[in-house]
């Protein structure tokens, strides 16, 4: 099953040019585009602020020129109270219609108070009532004459209005009445309650009726748009009027709830799945809230050209940015690719190429780099054929080097028989001392030897000194039993302790003593090798330990072995491990050599999984 590479993997294996150009698309369209669109939206939602506050100072006159006329009309209810004999009528006792008919005088009155009524409304009031507190009324409708056997309807939301009010008027909205002919007309009424001056009791109520139209012919007077709805709606959300002789139903749930919003202001509402600006004013007279709804699109006919003309200049600025991109690319690519062409020629084994040099940038650096790296190439290759059959002729004088180690072994070999058929016990033990230290130091070619055959090389060369020191040397050996299996590296102690013979007992100080000892701390195995002999003075010290810190070279004569035995750990095991130097002048010195414990299992492991 193939794998899916992840987006950033393929961008990192495609070219150089590639990345640049991806690289400026992403620079240039991502900030362009996001600049756009904030520049855009702030644009976009000033521009409707303002749009908003201009509808809104609309709505605002409008609901002025509404209100004039609605207090108009509210000064018609308090008419009643310039005729004395409509406030009779009211006070009048009329529950037993049959027994207390009108008289003429009553009629008259009543006539001429409707009349002025009508004459003072103008043609916008369609129908007059007086409703008396003990059963009076009086009602004139459209195209019917004058009713007096009307009840009031103690159910009418706008009487259970007025009896919790405080005998301000109230304003119902537009419903249907019918006539005595039993037509029905839409209009909206205004009711007062009526009280006595005198005593303050009830009386009854007058409620006028009046054409919506007028209404409409008030709305009609602002245009907000070609797609503007505006009305009016009471305080429970419910159509009065509107602009046109009908509003949509829906358009009532435009506004915030009457819980939530204040008496004027603009919002946005969806409506239709398309979203509307609306503006509103609720009116402190009538408690009407006069509504203007513009759809946000049409207002924003001029940002959305604007905005197509930002796209339409963006593209065309993003556009010629990524063809300069494109080009330059792959212009300052070029070298580039060139390089890489005669790098594959070099690959196939032609090194006579050569990449020109045109200017000193980084690809001018580098051309000049591979330039140099031909011409070495040139040279390696000679140097390698003249190492080739170097090589071949150091194998061939190494197989007749063998010879020599073969003929001191067999040389040994002979004295120690000689010497056994004389019975000489001291000679036969020296030679056969001699021919396994020649045996270990000529034949091992191993990297690591075990810390027990690296141990029995030391004794048999400290068997031999101490035949010829006789008396004079002193060797102890303390080795734990759990680090005898440890890998070291071979021919690391004895010249340690040939150094301390050298320099230390042969100079006439000290007992002879010579001190092995190894041990295991941690996950280190330490060896320390320690005489009583001369020592060195504190100069001396830190000169040795200074060479051991910073000398690259590996002894030689200068160094007795410490720095050849300090170097081969160092290069081996890593500079956490090696030789460290102690002494003090006449008190001996003492070697510490420190490498990491390991078992000669672990190695075995260790190369297997090599």
């Amino acid at each position: 099953m193939r794998h899916r590479r992840s987006p950033i993997t393929w961008f990192k294996n495609q070219e150089l040019a590639r990345k640049l150009i991806l690289i400026n698309f992403f620079l240039i369209v991502i900030p362009l585009g996001i600049l756009s669109y904030f520049a855009f939206s702030r644009f976009a939602a000033a521009m409707e602020h303002k749009v908003g506050d201009f509808q809104l100072q609309a709505i605002k006159g409008l609901t002025l020129n509404l209100d004039t006329y609605m207090e108009e009309l509210d000064r018609l209810t308090l008419m009643p109270y310039q005729y004395e004999e409509i406030i009779r009528f009211l006070e009048s006792d009329r529950r037993g219609e049959g027994d207390n008919p009108l008289s003429l005088e009553e009629i008259k009155a009543l006539n001429n108070f409707v009349t002025q009524v009508f004459l003072n409304g103008r043609v916008d009031i369609m129908g007059v009532s007086l409703f008396g507190e003990k059963g009076a009324s009086y009602v004139v409708l459209p195209e019917s004459q004058y009713v007096t056997t009307y009840s009031l309807d103690e159910n009418a939301e706008w009487l259970k209005r007025q009896q919790g009010g405080s005998g301000q008027s109230v304003f119902v909205a537009t419903h249907e009445i019918s006539s005595t002919s039993g037509a029905t007309y839409q209009a909206f009424s205004i009711a007062r309650e009526l009280r006595s001056f005198d005593s303050g009791k009830k009386l009854g109520y007058i409620v006028i009726d009046v054409d919506p139209s007028v209404i409409r012919g008030i709305l009609s007077q602002v245009s907000l748009g070609s797609r503007e709805h505006i009305y009016i709606a009471d305080w429970n959300n419910r159509l009065v009027a509107g602009k046109t002789d009908a509003e949509p139903a829906e358009l009532a749930g435009a506004l915030p709830s009457s819980g939530e919003m204040p008496s004027q202001g603009v919002s946005h509402a969806v409506v239709d799945g398309e979203r509307q600006l609306v503006a509103y004013v609720t009116s402190p007279i009538t408690n009407w809230t006069t509504v203007g709804i513009v759809p946000a699109k049409e207002l924003m006919k001029d940002a959305e050209g604007i905005r197509q003309s930002i796209l339409l200049f963006g593209a065309a600025c993003v556009g010629i940015a990524m063809l300069a991109s494109v080009f330059l690319a792959y212009r300052m690519t070029r070298p580039l690719r060139t390089l890489i062409t005669l790098m594959r020629k070099v690959e196939r084994g032609d090194l006579k190429v050569s990449f020109p040099v045109r200017h000193w940038d980084e690809i001018g650096r580098l051309g000049k780099a591979f330039n140099t790296m031909v011409s070495n190439l040139s040279q390696l290759g000679y140097l390698l054929y003249e190492t080739e059959i170097r090589e071949k002729d150091a194998q061939i004088a190494a197989l007749q080097s063998k010879i020599n180690p073969h003929f001191l072994y067999n040389t040994l070999g002979s004295i120690s028989m000689y010497a056994e058929m004389d019975g000489n016990r001291d000679v036969v033990r020296m030679t056969n001392n001699l021919s396994r230290l020649l045996r270990y130091s000529l034949s091992s070619h191993k990297e690591l030897v075990t810390l027990e055959e690296e141990l029995e090389h030391v004794k048999g060369y400290m068997t031999i000194q101490q035949m010829r020191y006789e008396e004079r040397l002193d060797f102890r050996l303390s080795v734990h039993e759990s680090v005898r299996g440890c890998m070291v590296i071979p021919l690391m102690i004895q010249p340690i302790v040939e150094n301390a013979i050298n320099h230390g007992i042969d100079k006439g100080a000290g007992s002879g003593m010579i001190a092995v000892e190894c041990e295991r701390r941690e996950q280190t195995l330490v060896i320390t090798i320690e005489d009583d002999g001369i020592g060195l003075s504190d100069e001396q010290l830190q000169h040795l330990r200074k060479r051991l810190l910073f000398s690259k070279d590996t002894g030689g004569r200068s160094g007795n072995g410490l720095l050849n035995v300090h170097r081969r750990i160092v290069l081996h095991f890593g500079p956490a491990y090696g030789l460290r130097l102690e002494s003090m002048p006449y008190r001996g010195l003492k070697a510490i050599i420190e490498l990491p414990a390991i078992a000669a299992e672990g190695i075995l492991k260790g190369e297997k999984h090599a």
